[in-house]
């Protein structure tokens, strides 16, 4: 009789850097889904085909697997962002045209909202969310372009942090607003309404 060995015990083929993404995917939907405190390693694990031990070896503890699935979701984000931001050919389209990434890509992974929920719940002290958490080098090349749009007069000279730090509140602030209202709009879709409404004010044009 053929003796079934434990996933753990087998010899694991797949490469260490795949591994650790289908492991972080698995905790993303998991701990997105049923909450941290709910959640048992090892449903991560049957998850994604392994034992418990390979996800500990990978992550170290629960808490470290946690974090490190909240950074692989901001990771998620960042590379959506990047696939796009070139292919406008001016800099207000390329900030459309990433404003849009952003918020297509949270119509598309409403989980990862559950997990920025979870995180803020589980981390209170913690500031800011590493969700949130600023990559200076794309901060600089992003400032560096909303200055050239200032000095050439496409939009208005406003201290560059004031506008970076408004456009994040507007399109993360779009993104929470439309979860807790139960997703009932599609944000990629409401866009072009909320563009409008960011480039171009409330108020009437005057005489």
């Amino acid at each position: 009789m053929e003796v079934q060995t434990p996933p753990e015990d087998r010899r694991d083929n797949t490469p260490q850097a795949e591994r650790s993404l289908e492991i972080l995917d698995a905790a993303v939907e998991t701990f997105a889904a049923k909450g941290y405190a709910q959640t048992d390693v090892q449903e991560i694990a049957d998850r994604v085909g392994i034992g418990k031990g390979t996800v500990y070896r990978h992550f170290g503890n629960k808490e470290a697997l946690f974090l490190a699935a909240v950074k692989h979701a901001r990771d998620k984000l960042i590379n959506a962002v990047d696939a796009v931001q070139n292919t406008a050919a001016d800099p207000l389209a390329q900030l459309r045209t990433c404003m849009t990434a952003i918020l297509r890509f949270f119509d598309a992974h409403s989980e990862i909202v559950e997990l920025l929920i979870e995180e803020r719940a589980l981390f209170r002290d913690r500031r800011p969310s590493l969700f949130f958490e600023h990559d200076e080098d794309r901060k600089c090349e992003w400032a560096d372009r909303l200055q050239a749009m200032i000095d050439a007069g496409t939009i208005r000279n406003i201290p560059v942090p004031e506008i970076q730090d408004t456009i994040s509140r507007f399109v993360f602030g779009a993104m929470f607003f439309n979860y807790f209202e139960g997703n009932r709009k599609s944000l990629a879709d409401e866009s072009h309404a909320m563009f409008d409404v960011l480039f171009n004010g409330l108020l009437s044009p005057r005489d």
